[in-house]
């Protein structure tokens, strides 16, 4: 059965322009042209990406994303023309997932609506999971102990809590100033982005077959951060405490 996408813009030109693409590339789509008709949509019909209009008549495309991220850890990407950091940043704090800014191609659309999808389809990391384990990478977080490819590796706890924050939001971007809140806690307006550029690099030193060229912790430029979850079998339980 095809995967349902929403598709929320307030210029017909474009809505047609993306919904013929992605029925093109074998996708369902069902379209709005304002955030209270896309919530509406969405409540019925529920579909598996939302991609969103930044600015829009009443409710624009920040507030609807948070009405949405109330009810659904769908994936959210932002098709704008608003691609300032600033604009990015707000949008991956109320909770999008990417953002497309236009004009774009219609081959770079769908690549993003492919990986979007892709991530959401990986099994998430459960806050109250005492073992994490993917193909790659395994930590026991009774013990705090960490294993790559089979080998153990000795991370800090600023390290561990910095990795263990990307885990807990898998495909998902994390913002420099997120990151600097889970790991570093409440005193985090002290610490400046560079110190999470310096220990990203840390812990890709660890786990990173080649550190160079990352597979596992992606920069997203002008973004931030995201863990990759690697393809292939393994075993990953869930142990009561």
């Amino acid at each position: 059965m095809p995967l349902l996408i929403l598709v929320v813009d307030d210029e017909p030109d474009i809505l047609e322009l993306v919904q013929t693409r992605l029925e093109m590339a074998g996708y369902e789509t069902i379209t709005a042209e304002s955030g209270e008709e896309a919530l509406k949509c969405f409540f019925t019909a529920r579909p598996d990406l939302a991609l969103l209009d930044l600015e829009m008549p009443g409710m624009d495309g920040f507030e609807l994303c948070e009405r949405i991220r109330q009810m659904s850890d769908v994936p959210i990407i932002f098709l704008t023309a608003f691609g300032s950091e600033a604009h990015r940043i707000e949008g991956l704090h109320v909770g999008a997932d990417d953002y497309i800014v236009k004009p774009f191609s219609k081959d770079e659309l769908v690549a993003r609506v492919e990986a979007n999808l892709r991530r959401a389809s990986m099994p998430p990391v459960q806050r109250d999971e005492q073992i994490y384990a993917d193909p790659v990478l395994t930590i026991d977080h009774r013990a705090h102990l960490v294993t790559v490819r089979g080998n153990e590796v000795s991370l800090s706890p600023l390290e561990y809590r910095l990795l263990t924050a990307l885990l807990r939001h898998p495909g998902q971007v994390l913002s420099h100033t997120q990151l600097l809140g889970l790991a570093w806690g409440p005193n985090s307006d002290e610490t400046s982005t560079d110190s999470v550029r310096l220990y990203i690099s840390y812990i890709r030193g660890k786990i990173e077959e080649d550190p160079k060229r990352p597979t596992l912790i992606e920069t997203v430029r002008e973004f931030g951060y995201r863990y990759v979850r690697p393809l292939g079998n393994s075993k990953r339980t869930a142990v009561a405490a």
